[in-house]
């Protein structure tokens, strides 16, 4: 499957769609909840926002797959100048530029989804999945189909440690204006000589050529040795204050074999990779949302009003795991979320640092990779709802509890970078 394709006609339709364009064709449901819910937020307090994103260079993708049948779960990781810039009354205001960013996106495919069949929980009828998508054909019960493959679950981006394009540019720079500043005196060595030997045309040429070669040669290997002895420690300067930067997301990276190994022995397919796009997903659902009070993604009741002034989330790219506990066949996870938000106060969008220490909690079961909160199904009815801020079936009035199927936020608390 064409994964960059996918990437690239996803980050142009992220760009148009927050400045009121249509929504990315291949997001997932999650993803157009998220997304659906902070344009709105935008919206509200009056504010459209420009998401950008310009790859660099031909480099071929890196890219990592975690298969589990029917789903493939691949990440691309491509180098691009990204960048978010707020407007008010078409005026930008503000801009989160983050330079050189290494961008993350999650694909998630389905084999053979075109020939799935679904049974109808309500009266038993069997036949293809995409004949159920207005409700069963024999009994009417109703099934959300919201959910396509294949899709974006998500994306986020880390900074570039040691700017290539900086670099490359600085490199450009000292060599070009070293080489014709060496041309330069070449010729003129070469004119004089030849004038004070008395050489004819040809003589002339061929030692301006030679003192050319001499002059821009020796000066472009003066240059060599400048980048290495003096330009070499400038990087490597930058290159340690970068680190400095995201030494937490560094560490908290470095906890993902501890994490596996651990939550491997409840849930055997368990992915470190898998559980990050999950945690951020949770994060941006409520951050963004207008009605936490019913958000079934949530069930604490920690002080989150702080949320509501935010208008962005940028991930960081580390999730720390920081330990677990499982009581009554429910895993609780806790972990540090490293992110960088946007607030709109006072007429100003402000850029904050943010950790993130969130508790979640999961029946201990294999993991779904196709599942979505935006239909799952009655125990009971076998009917198709949106559960999001819906903890009863509208159908037959059974409860439903999302922790039996996927992870909840238990506690949210926070501080600042």
């Amino acid at each position: 499957m064409d994964y960059a394709s996918i990437r690239n006609k996803y980050t142009e339709e992220m760009t148009s769609f927050f400045k009121g364009g249509a929504f990315p064709e291949k997001s997932s449901a999650d993803m157009r909840f998220a997304i659906d819910s902070q344009r709105k937020r935008l919206n509200k307090v009056g504010l459209t926002m420009e998401k950008k994103f310009d790859k660099i260079g031909t480099d071929p993708d890196m890219a990592w797959t975690y298969k589990k049948y029917p789903y493939n779960y691949t990440v691309l990781q491509h180098r691009y100048n990204y960048e978010a810039d707020f407007y008010r009354d078409d005026e930008k205001i503000a801009r989160s530029d983050l330079n050189e960013e290494t961008l993350y996106v999650g694909v998630l495919e389905k084999e053979n989804v075109g020939q799935e069949r679904c049974t109808c929980k309500n009266c038993g009828h069997s036949d293809l999945l995409s004949k159920f998508v207005s409700g069963c054909p024999m009994c009417g019960t109703t099934y959300e189909m919201v959910q396509t493959y294949p899709c974006v679950s998500g994306y986020y981006t880390r900074p570039t440690l040691l700017n290539k394009k900086v670099a490359k540019g600085t490199s450009k720079f000292l060599f070009f204006y070293f080489g014709i500043f060496g041309v330069i005196l070449g010729l003129i060595a070469g004119l004089s000589i030849s004038q004070e030997q008395g050489y004819g045309v040809l003589g002339s040429i061929a030692m301006t050529l030679f003192t050319i070669f001499l002059f821009a040669g020796g000066i472009l290997l003066f240059a060599l040795i400048f980048s290495i002895f003096m330009a070499g420690p400038l990087l490597a300067g930058k290159s340690v204050a970068q680190h400095k930067q995201v030494a937490d997301v560094e560490s908290a990276v470095r906890t993902k074999e501890r994490m596996e190994a651990d939550l491997k022995k409840y849930i055997p397919d368990f992915s470190y990779e898998v559980f990050e796009e999950k945690v951020i997903s949770l994060l941006r659902g409520i951050v963004f949302t207008d009605d936490r009070k019913n958000l079934t993604i949530y069930d604490g009741n920690d002080d989150l009003s702080f949320m509501n002034d935010i208008v962005d989330l940028e991930y960081r790219g580390g999730v720390e795991y920081v330990g677990h506990s499982v009581i009554n066949n429910v895993l609780r996870v806790s972990v540090k979320a490293f992110v960088v938000c946007a607030y709109y106060l006072n007429g100003n969008v402000l850029f904050q640092k943010q950790t993130f220490s969130m508790i979640l909690a999961k029946k201990v079961k294999e993991e779904d990779l196709g599942f979505t909160i935006h239909a799952v199904n009655c125990k009971k009815c076998g009917g198709s709802f949106d559960a999001i801020h819906v903890s009863t079936c509208p159908y037959c009035g059974a409860g439903y509890s999302l922790i039996e199927d996927n992870w909840v936020v238990n506690q949210i608390t926070f501080a600042m970078k």
